[in-house]
């Protein structure tokens, strides 16, 4: 069973690949205590904390059900994080410091969101860092909406361990630092 919704998943994301111009949807960012809005964390030295992906997409979309990036950690920060899917079916694709794709088995409608649909549980070991959003190696900041449609979403914001968050993109115009292979694969 688990194969054959797998299978629905790559086939989901495929067919979005022949989309020539992506729409640009709302944000995803990263949240130490949602839904509050908390970009920076604190913790004491040897204790855990947790880092929630958030994602938001525009009440004008369907929703969504399949989200696509990475995470990256600052070396000497945490000692090695675990990663936990948080969206119904915990589906996911590969891993999240190279590039991960999660899927939900049930549209997550704006009426639901922001969503948290992901968790980096670390635990601090003294050394202030960041968790950053980064690029999907072959799915840069696709999102897949319930109509099966593909929009891009911005970075609002990264995190920051005892320092303030790296900020994100959705002040500028997120399509141009999405990488040129990421770009090209929509042609393909």
């Amino acid at each position: 069973m688990r194969t054959a919704i797998v299978s629905v998943l790559v086939v989901v994301l495929g067919a979005g690949m022949a989309l020539a111009n992506p729409i640009l949807a709302d944000n995803i960012y990263i949240d130490f205590d949602p839904p509050n809005f908390q970009h920076r964390a604190n913790p004491d030295m040897y204790t855990g904390f947790d880092a929630f992906v958030m994602v938001e997409v525009d009440f004008g979309y369907p929703g969504f059900t399949t989200v696509s990036f990475g995470l990256n950690v600052t070396p000497g920060m945490s000692s090695a994080p675990s990663f936990e899917n948080l969206l119904p079916g915990n589906l996911a694709i590969g891993a999240y410091d190279t590039g991960i794709t999660l899927a939900s088995t049930e549209c997550i409608t704006p009426e639901m969101q922001p969503m948290a649909i992901a968790v980096l549980h670390c635990f601090y070991l003294g050394v202030p860092g960041d968790i950053e959003i980064i690029d999907h190696p072959e799915f840069a900041r696709w999102i897949v909406l319930c109509d099966d449609s593909v929009v891009v979403y911005c970075v609002l914001e990264h995190g920051g361990v005892h320092k303030n968050p790296l900020g994100g993109d959705c002040g500028g115009n997120p399509v141009e630092d999405v990488s040129w292979g990421a770009i090209k694969a929509l042609y393909r």
